[in-house]
């Protein structure tokens, strides 16, 4: 299983799936771009073919309307450059990714049927409607995830219009204490992999098992829907628990993936 391989596959997933969500967008050469407005350089963005680099017509028109979109965004590249490709990246003013590190699994051992809760009290369901997207999502607001005035209603909308819920590629979770939602987790699936997007847990509830319930919950959704493995961009804490979940860690591609500041 080549891990970092695999979460290039699944950002460019990601990106083509904004694509055909209706929002702002631009082909040049063997390449596109996309913008939903948010203030993510995940959810904005360009996907391009190496011999992009070689038209200086069509990197330009990506990277030029990704910079008057005024938002982060990333510039992905579907395979390996030379040095002096690089160089006409670096030279526009992106930032290549050098030091990072992806996590993966294979999922044939695992258990679809153990996504044990932490304990009584606690419910995880899987959000199906417009109301309960608005909660699993204010999770991350009230957790300081997004700050800027009118970001969560942004990210409802986005969420919308993408789509999501059970058999669909996009599927949010909401962890729930006693009835007030305090963990909420989002899966995306492309391919015969699954990427494990976000993962938020409210401060004072860590610690207690439930970001490896909302992670195994994932998995094992993934499992059911025919996922063979599954891929994330760990934080410091995340790696911990995804490592006693059975994920590997690997470095990033170098100068594959490139942010646009």
């Amino acid at each position: 299983m080549d891990i970092s391989e695999l979460a290039l596959r699944a950002q460019v997933a990601w990106l083509r799936t904004l694509a055909t969500g209706g929002f702002p967008q631009i082909g040049a050469g063997d390449g596109f771009a996309v913008s939903t407005g948010l203030d993510s350089n995940t959810e904005n963005g360009a996907v391009i073919a190496p011999s992009v680099l070689d038209n200086p017509y069509d990197l330009d028109a990506l990277v030029g309307w990704l910079r008057r979109q005024a938002v982060p965004a990333s510039v992905l590249v579907t395979g390996p450059l030379e040095r002096k490709a690089t160089a006409r990246l670096i030279d526009r003013g992106l930032e290549p990714e050098r030091t990072g590190n992806n996590m993966g699994r294979l999922l044939a051992a695992f258990d679809p049927e153990a996504t044990g809760l932490p304990a009584p009290g606690w419910q995880i369901s899987e959000v199906t409607d417009a109301q309960a997207l608005r909660q699993n999502h204010r999770v991350y607001a009230d957790d300081g995830w997004w700050d800027e005035p009118g970001e969560l209603d942004h990210r409802v909308e986005v969420s919308t219009r993408l789509g999501f819920g059970p058999g669909r590629p996009i599927r949010h979770w909401t962890a729930r204490h006693q009835g007030v939602a305090v963990g909420a987790a989002t899966s995306f699936q492309f391919d015969d992999a699954v990427f494990l997007v976000h993962c938020c847990v409210a401060t004072r509830r860590r610690r207690q098992g439930i970001g490896a319930a909302l992670t195994r919950v994932r998995l094992a959704a993934a499992a059911r829907q025919g996922a063979v493995q599954a891929v994330l961009s760990p934080s410091p804490d995340g790696y911990h628990l995804h490592h006693s979940l059975g994920f590997d860690l690997a470095p990033v591609r170098p100068d594959r993936w490139f942010y646009l500041r």
